[in-house]
């Protein structure tokens, strides 16, 4: 048995979002026979903490002086560990302490916190100093995207004897009949319209503004965009800011579970993906696996999750964007249903439990290392 512990406050919150649904689907691939004893570790007692399916697995949230970005991260759960008598900790959520008083695996998703400007000088220290001094004193390092390992290695070269790619994968629910249907309030304002979805929220490299252009540049004026990803406050000043022509023709999905966003996925003509940088492109797999065109640009890691449903587009090329749109508006059905077939066998090769798989692999290694002589793995 060995006990692995996690970081895991992205699963402390109440809607999963990407490093959320990552360690979720991680945990949730173990089997019992794997041998691995798993403990959470997260910071709020107010917040629903979402637990892997069918594992019995152990808590422990606990409130430290200081926000995450300091004292609970790199006092409270280094200290909070020991009691634990772990293996392995792996911090899943781009950061880790420095003190690591059992072997540490961290997994990088992207570098876009070192390329953020701030005039913070904590911060700076925070991101540019320590991190990369806690990434050298880690066991082993996990990417997400072969993007992203270049990114992290132009960054610490020295990091590349540790580090390993490890996709991720796409739910099974993608490949089953399907079991749920838009909330009700969405299919009634969309009205039987025909619609597109965008996925990303407010956030600028996300670049909504950019799906409502294309939207406004197509030919058919029934169409409709569905915009995910926005709270309450950034879908007022987002609807605010909309062209008065396109006032009643971009809807804003409240928060989805997984099944409605499948259910908005196959519903739609196509979705647009226009974001600048991924560590991981979820919705370029998702959309694919939906049987849904999905338009993107090749940037990053978007690179490589090219299927049979993927239209690229030229970043810059509004033109482009929108004749991919068009385009895929007016597919016809039993071309569509033959790419589909298709999309959905690609997308089965990012598999959770080929993650799961790997992932073990790298505990395994890591703990086999620090164990002494007379404490094998498979007598604990």
């Amino acid at each position: 048995m060995i006990r692995v512990g996690v970081s895991a406050t992205s699963l402390n919150t109440p809607h999963l979002r990407g490093m959320g649904k990552y360690l979720l689907e991680m945990c949730s691939q173990a089997r019992p026979e794997d041998g691995v004893a798993w403990t959470l570790f997260a910071q709020d007692a107010r917040q629903r903490m979402h637990l892997p399916r069918h594992q019995q697995v152990v808590t422990d949230v606990f409130d430290h002086p200081g926000d995450r970005f300091a004292l609970w991260e790199q006092v409270g759960l280094p200290r909070r560990i020991r009691r634990h008598g772990l293996d392995v900790l792996h911090w899943a959520e781009n950061t880790m302490a420095w003190w690591q008083p059992c072997p540490a695996v961290v997994t990088i998703h992207d570098t876009l916190p070192w390329e953020m400007e701030t005039t913070d000088r904590w911060q700076h220290w925070y991101w540019h100093t320590l991190m990369p001094a806690a990434f050298r004193r880690s066991a082993a390092v996990i990417t997400i995207s072969e993007s992203s390992k270049r990114d992290i290695l132009a960054r610490w070269p020295a990091l590349e004897p540790k580090l390993t790619v490890i996709p991720h994968g796409i739910e099974a629910a993608y490949f089953e009949p399907p079991q749920c249907a838009l909330p009700a309030a969405l299919s009634h304002a969309l009205g039987g319209a025909r619609y597109a979805v965008y996925l990303g929220g407010p956030m600028k490299r996300k670049r909504f503004d950019w799906a409502v252009q294309t939207l406004a540049a197509q030919p058919d004026p029934t169409l409709m965009l569905v915009a995910c990803g926005f709270g309450a406050d950034a879908r007022e000043a987002a609807r605010n800011a909309l062209p008065h022509g396109l006032q009643g023709r971009v809807l804003f999905a409240e928060f989805l579970s997984d099944a409605e966003l499948l259910a908005l996925y196959r519903g739609a003509v196509a979705v647009l993906y226009p974001t600048l940088y991924e560590g991981f492109g979820f919705p370029a797999i998702e959309a694919q696996a939906a049987g849904t065109p999905v338009i993107f640009s090749p940037l990053g890691s978007l690179a490589e999750l090219v299927g049979p449903l993927a239209t690229l587009a030229p970043a810059d090329d509004l033109a482009a964007w929108a004749a991919a749109l068009h385009g895929a508006a007016t597919l016809p059905l039993n071309a569509r249903a033959e790419k589909a077939s298709e999309a959905r066998s690609w997308a089965q090769g990012f598999s959770w439990q080929q993650s799961w798989q790997k992932h073990q692999a790298v505990y395994l290694q890591v703990a086999q290392v620090s164990m002494s002589p007379r404490q094998p793995a498979a007598a604990r």
